[in-house]
């Protein structure tokens, strides 16, 4: 649905300004960007309403999103349905409470799984050259290092729960497309 609501606007935009410098499938790329943090955020929102915990889900939003940049991960092939999981899931993660142990041996996990795998699938993803792959398994790891001095849970789990989306994609998906 996201795709095609930016598909129509991108189209619609180059039909009355057919001279602008941007190609109609990158406004489309961009439109889908807009639109999929938009989604998100109505339907976090939708979900902080039902369950209070307002700065729990920020904080997760926050830590999921900076990891993710540098280190990718799975990617759905639905931007909406990349929306609904990951507003449904920080709202779900939101509830969980969990101790200072708990807290760092989760962003020491954390730690050895970006370590591991990351970059994964950000090929088509990002914009980072290519030459600084190599970099951003340690950016990564030091993204999650930085918890062992805030200790914050949530940024513990919103950690864990990326890192793990690494492992999905390297272990279950080949370079973000479903193993067939």
């Amino acid at each position: 649905m996201i795709e095609v609501v930016a598909g129509r606007v991108a189209r619609h935009i180059k039909s009355v300004v057919p001279d602008h410098p941007v190609h109609e499938e990158d406004m489309r790329h961009t439109l889908i960007i807009i639109l999929n943090t938009a989604a998100v955020v109505l339907f976090t929102l939708v979900g902080v309403l039902l369950t209070g915990k307002g700065s729990e889900v920020i904080m997760l939003l926050k830590c999921f999103a900076i990891l993710r940049l540098v280190s990718g991960g799975l990617h759905l092939e639905s931007s909406m349905g990349c929306a609904v999981v990951t507003a449904g899931t920080a709202t779900v993660l939101s509830l969980i409470s969990i101790n200072i142990s708990w807290t760092v041996t989760l962003t020491l996990i954390s730690m050895l799984i970006v370590l591991k795998y990351a970059p994964s699938g950000i090929e088509n993803q990002s914009r980072i050259p290519k030459r600084f792959y190599p970099a951003l398994p340690v950016i990564s790891c030091l993204i999650v290092a930085s918890n062992l001095w805030f200790l914050s849970s949530m940024a513990a789990i919103a950690f864990f729960v990326q890192a793990m989306t690494l492992v999905i994609n390297e272990h279950f998906m080949k370079g973000g497309d479903a193993h067939v």
